[in-house]
């Protein structure tokens, strides 16, 4: 097909999976990652940001097809840096190189945690845009649960997760917000958001294998064998979303979790 795909968080688990689909299928990968990828950066700090821009024009010749805006997880230190701001940065700044394709694409990988109870607060601040108020409101956010120097582990991990559901609700909000923008939509560039539910990675390894809580999540998926779900099985479904053949499809949020979104909401939509 001779596209090239910008690939991040694509060392393990889903970016994995979806760097070697799309390689399998005969197209071009520029992988990034903490390590063990094409371009080296880190997406919680604005150097790294930097880095990735650098790196990415530098192996793609200043011409890329799509993004698949993957990075995420994280410590609870870094989550809105990586899962919210890490992901602006990558769609905004390889929103150039996207220009000159004769097809551009980009998805966002959000989760099913982004349908989570979110903070007013600290989600305003994040779509402000403006990372140091967001990141002290996090703070703010985080002082509600207990004292950062007295808090247990079982509280810093919902900590962690709360700020994590945060960061992709807001991810989801930015990318609902731009998508039908000139910058994206009027310059005929497909921006969709997929969220995948519980995903055998080696992210939500916390989850899988603690039996109690694996047996409560797994009650939250209707579809026979559909919990967890494989990286490969998510892989198809970026694929198709950084794909020419996704031509109308924009803005759009997309649970591919076994209908545990469905379950929840019931009748509601997004």
């Amino acid at each position: 097909m001779n596209r090239t795909y910008v690939v991040t968080g694509a060392a393990s688990g889903i970016g994995a999976a979806t760097a070697r689909y799309l390689r399998d299928r005969g197209d071009r990968v520029i992988a990034c990652d903490l390590r063990n990828a094409d371009v080296i950066a880190d997406l919680a700090t604005i150097e790294g940001r930097a880095a990735l821009v650098d790196g990415v024009t530098r192996l793609s010749g200043g011409r890329i097809d799509a993004i698949v805006a993957n990075a995420g997880g994280g410590p609870a230190e870094t989550s809105l840096q990586v899962n919210f701001f890490g992901a602006v940065a990558t769609l905004e700044g390889l929103l150039p190189l996207l220009e000159t394709s004769r097809e551009p694409r980009a998805v966002a990988v959000s989760s099913i945690a982004s349908f989570s109870p979110t903070d007013p607060g600290l989600l305003e601040a994040c779509l402000s845009l403006d990372e140091g108020r967001a990141i002290a409101a996090a703070r703010e956010f985080a002082m509600k649960t207990a004292p950062l120097d007295a808090m247990s582990s079982a509280q810093g991990l919902k900590v962690g997760l709360d700020l994590y559901s945060n960061a992709k609700h807001a991810l989801n909000c930015w990318c609902r917000r731009v998508a039908v923008t000139s910058q994206w939509a009027g310059a005929g560039i497909p921006l969709n958001v997929v969220a995948p539910g519980f995903i055998d990675t080696p992210a939500a390894s916390y989850i899988l294998s603690d039996p109690n809580t694996r047996t409560a999540m797994e009650r939250m998926v209707p579809m026979r064998g559909a919990y967890p779900g494989r990286p490969d099985q998510m892989a198809a479904v970026l694929a198709w979303c950084a794909s020419p053949e996704n031509s109308l499809m924009t803005g759009q949020i997309l649970f591919v979790d076994g209908g545990a979104e469905c379950q929840l909401r019931g009748e509601h939509s997004w």
